[in-house]
């Protein structure tokens, strides 16, 4: 049998060019719309044939007992000791969360939390990974609360990390060690934790004097062998790169596969840091220096933040940054330059 395809809230909002929680608003009466972009709902219904759910609707004032969590990269063990976090917290309180993979794509975040507008989750965490998101998270917030992680918006709970100062760390070691041309891999996305940890990069350089090259920041979009491509760049073109440090764990690990692909040795021949800790981290070889973050305290954090608004359902009150701290973990993947 062929499925039949209903038009949703969201397939309304896209007809009419009106956000999610404006054709919320019109549907529930719930607020003033101007007459003009009613006309437009209206017409948008009318178009596209769309049934409002009755049952969703009567149960509009009711929790449903689910969150959504809006992740950048599920292959990352980064996300999966946050999402271990969070589990935690809101199994305690009989909650279930969805769990949505954007792989860095805009598009896929905003037809995510539409969705789960739709499905009538209590609340929204989300990882998200460009500041272009901050209208739709806007949306979300008229309707449910939201937490942001590692990432912040204008008037939006947040539960992050010093970056900048862990970025810092991580060059630092590296200077430390005589290494002064130094690699940054990086996501090429606009975001505050990308934009945090290259000022953390950059400004290691400007503490010790060294001049800084913006060639030696290379960016990267999302994808398998990222971080791979990336590094086989720097050994083709580079050669006087004698180590790198990677926006995360992730793309530090890719980037092994790339020199060691080559039979040259780490840390002999490069040396590499990383960020995040994740459990990759310990079991290559050689086990990775990396910058550690409380990756399951993030999680626990940003959900007792989130069932604290959920409960309180305070509309009015204060946005909330909660900072956590981050340490560096020194292990095999780095050595002192050779003289």
């Amino acid at each position: 049998m062929n499925s039949v395809k209903h038009p949703t809230i969201y397939d309304i909002a896209s007809e009419a060019n009106v956000s999610i929680s404006t054709v919320s608003r019109v549907l529930n009466n719930s607020a003033v719309v101007s007459e003009k972009k009613k006309a437009k709902i209206e017409e948008a219904i009318q178009k596209l044939n769309y049934v409002p759910n009755v049952i969703a609707r009567s149960l509009a004032n009711k929790l449903s007992h689910t969150i959504g969590l809006i992740v950048s990269d599920l292959s990352n063990p980064f996300f999966t000791d946050v999402i271990d976090g969070i589990e935690h917290v809101i199994s305690k309180e009989e909650y279930f969360a969805f769990n949505c993979d954007t792989r860095y794509d805009l598009a896929r975040e905003k037809k995510y939390i539409g969705r789960m507008l739709q499905k009538r989750v209590d609340g929204i965490i989300t990882f998200s990974t460009n500041d272009d998101a901050y209208e739709l998270i806007k949306d979300a917030k008229q309707l449910v609360p939201v937490v942001s992680v590692q990432s912040q918006f204008r008037d939006t709970d947040s539960v992050n990390t010093y970056d900048a100062k862990g970025a810092y760390m991580a060059v630092e070691h590296l200077i430390k060690l005589g290494h002064k041309k130094i690699a940054f891999i990086v996501f090429d996305y606009d975001n505050l934790t990308i934009e945090s940890r290259t000022n953390g990069f950059m400004l290691a350089h400007e503490k010790y004097g060294l001049p800084l090259n913006k060639k030696y920041i290379f960016k990267t979009k999302f994808g398998a062998d990222a971080g791979s491509n990336v590094t086989n760049e720097i050994l083709d073109n580079h050669p006087e790169i004698t180590a790198i440090f990677a926006y995360n764990d992730k793309l530090a690990v890719a980037s092994y596969t790339a020199i060691q692909a080559r039979g040259l040795n780490i840390p002999d021949d490069m040396s590499i840091v990383g960020y995040d800790d994740t459990v990759s981290a310990s079991i290559v070889n050689p086990k990775l220096t990396t910058v550690s973050q409380p990756r399951y305290e993030m999680g626990v954090k940003a959900a007792e933040l989130l069932m604290k608004r959920i409960r309180e359902k305070d509309e009015k009150a204060e946005p909330e940054l909660i900072l956590l701290k981050e340490k560096l973990v020194v292990r095999e993947s780095t050595r002192a330059l050779k003289r």
